[in-house]
Parts: structure tokens; C-alpha cells; sequence
């Protein structure tokens, strides 16, 4: 693979520049007022203040007794309580900066990264034909950037540690939050910043800088959050970070280089079309800059906000499908222990949720979570907006939860984290539902996120998302007691009381009752296909993509084109997937691979042309781009209960094809091969004890079946039911390998 990205105009703005991550601090290289500025982001970059009272506009019993106002947006119940006011507290913070002032107007820019090694060769010329060469890196496994430059008078170039300008207005909620400014020092040619913020918060930047002659520099650069208490000691301690990287440049870079290596060669994905190669390698990319076992959870930009405004949509954990898309291709690749941030942060929130499903609907024992979210499970914006009060979000981390499980077959995180999780989210439905004169158990005023009418989110009872994952969830849990060797009972009488979900001629509605009325962006009516995945290959599923198709697009989102391509490939339907692919790729993507909202290039795909943020071209958010990868391996392969299917998604003109080491359900790792349009080999690698049955696109018969060496029964046949131990593999070929 090639895995360079190559960026050759000026980056102008931020969604333009080349950038790097180690999961716990982030960096991207743009040009600011002139000058060469690196963002220098951190997760602890946090503001966790409320500036509205701790307490919730209305309980869940008095928002049902006014079920007809919220239903008609009424403002005395909806609007008064928009997130989107004066009144923003618990939010991302900006990032900092490390500014470089070169000699003149830089005229051309060159970038290449090389994503193997996540390093980025640049190359500035200046309008005296002055030119600067260097390499820029965010080391893997320690936080310090390294800025190489090369050139005439390179090292002499001024070095500044920025942090917020406080006058700036797309800076204005800092000073209402009456933050002070920054202080800056710079002492035997260490520059360093300290920047307070969240009442008794403070980030230090560190930047040191080695010197060759009046040709070469070298400029590390660390960041460090935490309390102002020992901001002395963070300053210390970044100092001699920094020193220690300026020393030891080399040996700090070979483990980085390695470190890289290392999670490239644990996965590989090829196919023949040169845009959607690319961007599978970019977004792999950028899942690695954002993720290790040791760093937190994914939030909306993630670890790259500019140093220059707020977050857009305050940069916070949104769960209502933001957030817990972000780790699908994680869980696919292979790569399901980069989850287990996710998994621990929401764990440890456990207390927070409890406390809120009290104080909202009166229910001990039980779970809610807010749709934007913080670290510690506080909601973002206002805690206690109408946005954080919805039912829903706790079933999307719900049914990731069980991805984490389905994929690591970790017994002891099932017994001791998932389990008792799942346990409390069914727990507040069960004491939400109500019985109605059918017999069944109905859940009252749901959502589709994010379906709205006449300008308001729309709201009614059993919703289909709501439903499936319900039924979902209780078939798990009930698999999961008998492993545990628990009473599964409970959620048995649960799922068979429960409303069943509806279907008509069109597949899947967006409540019982109700179809989909309009063009819509989230799709959340069709978790049975993706990513409940008990849905696919069938009628059902085929009607319910094509009613969503046949809304149109206008009212679509950056991701609702490639959260499509994922189940278009999962029914089957290649070409289809493909084309959503394509088109967020040439829509929806900023110079440097950020995904960008809206319409802001002004395409006219849609009509949404800008953000609620008041951004445009520069507000990104990283679920979107996160599809793809998930989109492309579901080509390759997918599993719907006990069925494994292989090469169902792939579109009919990729002649060659192939995959290695993808991981399904049960923590199978599978390496198929493609080859003059049809399947030609497979490789699995069984990660659980269990019987499976193989079936691959187009039924061809089977040449060859091995089974850890010996050749086995199975030849001339159409699909294979096998039973498998751990570390089993099987082997399959179809024809003769060219």
C-alpha cells in the first residue's frame, strides 16, 4: 500500500492541513495570520461548569402530560429549553499553539504524509524563492510533537507558544466564562505557556528548540492538563520531556516508527478503486491518532480542535450514533481493544447515569445517559436541555456494548462491566413501558434520532429504533445469563411482552404506525440492518433501504451517504454502496480528509448548507469518515446471526480484490481473495468455540476445504456449516489460483 496523503496548497484553514495523534494529544499544521501555525489539542481540554441550575426542566412524567405540546413544538415546552442559547457550559475547550514566524509570504506548500509511519515531509517556498524543508511528526508513544526545518536561516526562525486570544468574538464564550489570559515565558530558548481555564483547571505548553548553525532546527513540543495546583509541576515536568526528546531524537523516533508498523500489519484492505483505497487508509489513519487502549473516547472532532474558535456542537460526546460509529471499524479490523477506552469511561460514569434515570423518570437501579455528553457523564450544553432528556442514547451504548463483547469474547468484561450495564438500561424501560389493550408492553414518546417535522424533533410512542434494539438487547442478555450461568428468565417475559416491531410494504417505519414522511439524515429506524445486523439478504431489508433511498437527499448529512454504503453492502446491493461511497468522498470532504457538514461547497445536494454551530466550510465532525473503512469491509465480509457471508457487498466491476485478517462476530479473523470477479480463497482463523455456516456471493461450488491442515469434506458445495474451536483455520478455494 501506498498510504501517503498528499496536500500541495497553502492550508488557510484548519480543515486544511495536515495533522497527527497519539490518542491523547493532537496537532494540525495550517497557516494563521501569516505565520505557520501547529494546534496543539489535549483531551483534557475540558470546560465542566454548568451555568444553568443542576436540575431538570421537567421529569419525564410531566413531558408526557404535555405529549401534545412537545408533538406541535409548542414553545413554551421546547423551545425554552434549545441548546443552542446564551447559556453554554460543559464543552470542549480550543486547543493551543505553537506558531513559527518564517521570513516573508510563503507561496507554495507541499505536504506528503506517510500514514505507515504517520510523518509528514513538508516543503515552504517563500516569495524570495527562499525554500524550508523538514519533517513533522506526533511521536506514538510519548507527547511531544517534533518539527524538523531545514533551510537558510532555519535556525533562527522565532518560536511562540500560543494560548486563547480572549479579544477574538468566535472566542467570546471564554471571556464569559471570565477566563484570564495566558502566561507566556520563554527562558534558555524553552518557550512555555500556561493557560487557566475551568475554574481550577490549567494546560502548560512546552516548546524547546535545538539549533544546528543558522540552517537546521529542531522544536519539540508537549502539552499537559490538569490542576492548577500542580501546574508548576506540569511545567517541570513538560520541560524536561521536551529536553529529553531534543536529546534523544532518534531512538524516540525508530519506537514511534515501530509502534505504527505494528498496527498496520495487523490488517490490510485492497480494492480497485483508487478514492475509497485512499480513504480507507486516511480514516485507519486517523483511528489510530485518536485511539489506544489508554486514551478516551472518541468525541465529535475528536483530538483536533483548532486553537482559533469554539468546538463546533461544543466537541463533546454526542450518543445518538456520533460516537459509537466511531469504533465500528475498529471492531472490523481487528483493532476491538482500541474500544475499550469507550467501555471504561461509560463504566465508571455508571453512578452519574443512575443518579440522572432517578431525577428524569424516578427509576432506581437504572441508566440514562445524556445525548451530548462530557467525560464524566455529565450532559454537555445545559445538563438538562430537552436534547439530554430524550430516551435513546443509553441503547446506542448499549448495543456497542455488546459489539465489544461479540467481537473480544472477553468473559471477565462481559461478567463484571457489560452485563451489569445492560442489566440497568433495560431496567428503565421495564419501568417505563405500559401495558396497552393489545397485551403488549408499549414505550411511551420516543425518538428517531434525529427525524424532525416542521422544524422540531418529532416524537411518538414505539419508536422502531427503540423496539429493536430493545428485543435485541433482551436476546443477548439472555444468551449472555446461560453463559454466566444466570436467570436469564426475566429477559425472556421481558422480550415476549414487549410491542413486537411493525413492518409494512414499505420495510421499516420510523414509529409503529408512522413511515418515513420525508428525506432524513440518521436512518436510525433501520438498526436491524445496521448495526443490530439480524437484517440482511432479505426482502424486509431490501424495501426498507429503498424507501429511504426514495426520499431523496436533500435532507441528508455528511454521514447519511456512507451510513447507507454500510447496508447497501450488507443486503447485497454493491453497486449501490459503492456510489454512497463515492459521493460523500467528492462531497463531503475537506482538502485534508475532514469531514465537513452540511453543503458547505455549495454542491447542491442538499439543502442543509451550513451548520448550527455557525460554521461552515471549517466545522467537521469524525463519525462520517469512520464509515467508510466500516463500509468496505462489510463488502468483504459480514455476519448475520450464525451466518458468515462473504463477498456479498462487493460491486460487480471489481475484478480484483482482497482482504486480510478482518474480524466478525465471535472474534473470527477472515483473509478472502478475489480474482477475475469472483471469490477465489478464504482463510479463517476462529477465535470462539461455535458452529458457523460459510455462504459467499454468487453460490459458487466450493474446490478445496482444509481444516488446520487436512484436507476435509465440503467440495462442490454451495455454502458450508462448520464447527470450530479457538485458534482453528479453515481454508477454502474456489477454482484455480491465477
Amino acid at each position: 500500500m501506498n498510504k501517503k496523503m498528499v496536500l500541495d496548497r497553502i492550508p488557510c484553514q484548519f480543515c486544511e492541513g495536515p495533522f497527527w495523534g497519539n490518542g491523547k494529544m493532537g496537532t494540525v499544521l495550517y497557516v494563521q495570520n501569516g505565520k505557520l501555525c501547529v494546534s496543539v489539542d489535549h483531551v483534557g481540554l475540558w470546560e465542566l461548569r454548568e451555568t444553568l441550575p443542576d436540575m431538570p426542566k421537567a421529569d419525564f412524567s410531566q413531558i408526557l402530560s404535555h405529549k401534545k405540546e412537545f408533538i406541535e413544538g409548542d414553545p413554551r415546552y421546547v423551545e425554552k429549553t434549545d441548546i443552542f442559547g446564551e447559556h453554554i457550559g460543559r464543552t470542549r475547550l480550543p486547543s493551543l499553539a505553537a506558531e513559527l514566524s518564517l521570513p516573508g509570504v510563503i507561496t507554495s506548500f507541499w505536504a506528503e504524509t506517510d500514514m505507515q509511519e504517520a510523518r509528514t515531509t513538508l516543503r515552504l517556498e517563500m516569495e524570495d524563492q527562499k525554500v524550508f524543508r523538514g519533517k513533522i511528526w506526533l511521536d506514538s508513544c510519548v507527547n511531544v510533537l517534533g518539527i524538523e526545518l531545514h533551510g537558510a536561516g532555519a535556525g533562527s526562525l522565532a518560536v511562540k507558544a500560543l494560548g486563547w486570544d480572549l479579544d477574538s468574538p468566535r472566542l467570546k464564550p471564554l471571556r464569559d466564562w471570565n477566563y484570564e489570559p495566558c502566561t507566556q515565558t520563554e527562558e534558555n530558548g524553552l518557550v512555555t505557556v500556561r493557560q487557566h481555564f475551568g475554574g481550577k483547571d490549567s494546560a502548560v505548553l512546552s516548546a524547546g528548540r535545538m539549533e544546528c548553525g543558522g540552517e537546521s532546527l529542531f522544536l519539540a513540543v508537549s502539552i499537559e492538563t490538569g490542576e492548577q495546583a500542580g501546574e508548576t509541576a506540569m511545567a517541570e515536568a513538560g520541560k524536561e520531556r521536551v529536553l529529553d526528546y531534543l536529546a534523544n531524537k532518534d531512538a524516540y523516533l525508530e519506537a514511534h516508527i515501530r509502534d505504527w508498523k505494528t498496527y498496520w500489519d495487523g490488517f490490510d484492505i485492497r480494492v480497485p478503486n483508487e478514492r475509497l483505497q485512499e480513504a480507507f487508509e486516511q480514516e485507519m489513519y486517523k483511528l489510530y491518532c485518536n485511539e489506544r487502549e489508554d486514551s478516551s473516547p472518541v468525541t465529535l472532532q475528536g483530538i483536533w480542535n483548532p486553537n482559533n474558535r469554539m468546538p463546533a456542537w461544543y466537541g463533546d460526546l454526542h450518543n445518538d450514533l456520533n460516537v459509537q460509529s466511531c469504533y465500528w471499524p475498529a471492531y472490523k479490523t481487528g483493532n476491538g481493544k482500541l474500544a475499550r477506552p469507550y467501555v471504561d469511561y461509560y463504566c465508571r460514569a455508571v453512578p452519574r447515569f443512575m443518579e440522572r434515570a432517578y431525577k428524569l423518570f424516578g427509576i432506581r437501579d437504572a441508566i440514562h445517559i445524556p445525548t451530548m455528553m462530557t467525560p464524566d457523564g455529565t450532559g454537555a450544553a445545559s445538563e438538562w436541555c430537552y436534547w439530554n432528556s430524550l430516551l435513546g442514547p443509553e441503547l446506542f451504548v448499549a448495543v456497542d456494548f455488546t459489539w465489544f463483547y461479540e467481537y473480544s469474547r472477553e468473559e471477565d468484561t462481559l461478567r463484571d462491566k457489560i452485563y451489569p450495564f445492560i442489566e440497568k438500561v433495560l431496567h428503565l424501560y421495564q419501568g417505563i413501558a405500559v401495558e396497552k389493550e393489545d397485551g403488549y408492553l408499549h414505550i411511551p414518546f420516543t425518538t428517531s434520532p434525529e427525524v424532525d417535522k416542521d422544524g422540531h424533533m418529532f416524537m411518538a410512542d414505539d419508536a422502531t429504533f427503540t423496539l429493536s434494539c430493545l428485543h435485541y438487547l433482551c436476546r443477548k442478555m439472555d444468551g449472555y445469563a446461560k453463559l454466566l450461568k444466570q436467570d436469564g428468565s426475566r429477559w425472556q417475559d421481558f422480550c415476549g411482552r414487549l410491542a413486537p416491531v411493525v413492518t409494512n410494504e414499505k420495510g421499516l417505519p420510523v414509529y409503529a404506525g408512522i413511515d418515513v414522511f420525508a428525506s432524513h439524515r440518521h436512518f436510525c429506524h433501520l438498526y436491524p440492518i445496521y448495526p443490530l445486523c439480524e437484517e440482511a439478504h432479505n426482502d424486509l431489508a431490501q424495501r426498507s433501504l429503498d424507501t429511504a433511498i426514495n426520499q431523496g437527499f436533500l435532507e441528508f448529512a455528511a454521514f447519511s451517504c456512507p451510513y447507507l454504503g454500510i447496508m447497501a453492502a450488507r443486503c447485497g446491493r454493491g453497486n449501490m454502496s459503492r456510489t454512497m461511497l463515492e459521493l460523500y468522498c467528492m462531497v463531503f470532504r475537506s482538502r485534508n480528509s475532514f469531514t465537513v457538514n452540511g453543503d458547505p461547497y455549495r454542491n447542491g445536494i442538499l439543502r442543509i448548507s451550513d451548520t448550527n454551530a455557525g460554521e461552515s466550510a471549517d466545522a467537521f465532525t469524525l463519525e462520517s469518515g469512520f464509515f467508510i473503512p466500516t463500509a468496505l469491509c462489510e463488502m468483504f465480509v459480514h455476519r448475520a446471526k450464525d451466518t458468515i457471508w462473504l463477498q456479498m457487498g462487493m460491486p460487480d466491476e471489481w475484478k480484483s480484490c482482497s482482504c486480510r485478517d478482518l474480524a466478525v462476530e465471535g472474534g473470527h479473523r477472515i483473509t478472502t481473495q478475489r480474482e477475475d470477479y469472483q471469490i477465489r480463497r478464504l482463510l479463517l482463523k476462529a477465535g470462539c468455540e461455535e458452529t458457523v455456516t460459510l455462504r459467499w456471493k454468487d453460490d459458487i461450488p466450493a474446490a478445496r476445504v482444509v481444516k488446520n491442515g487436512q484436507e476435509t469434506e465440503g467440495a462442490g458445495r454451495q455454502s458450508l456449516t462448520l464447527a470450530v474451536l479457538t485458534g482453528d483455520e479453515v481454508e477454502i478455494e474456489w477454482g484455480k489460483l491465477g
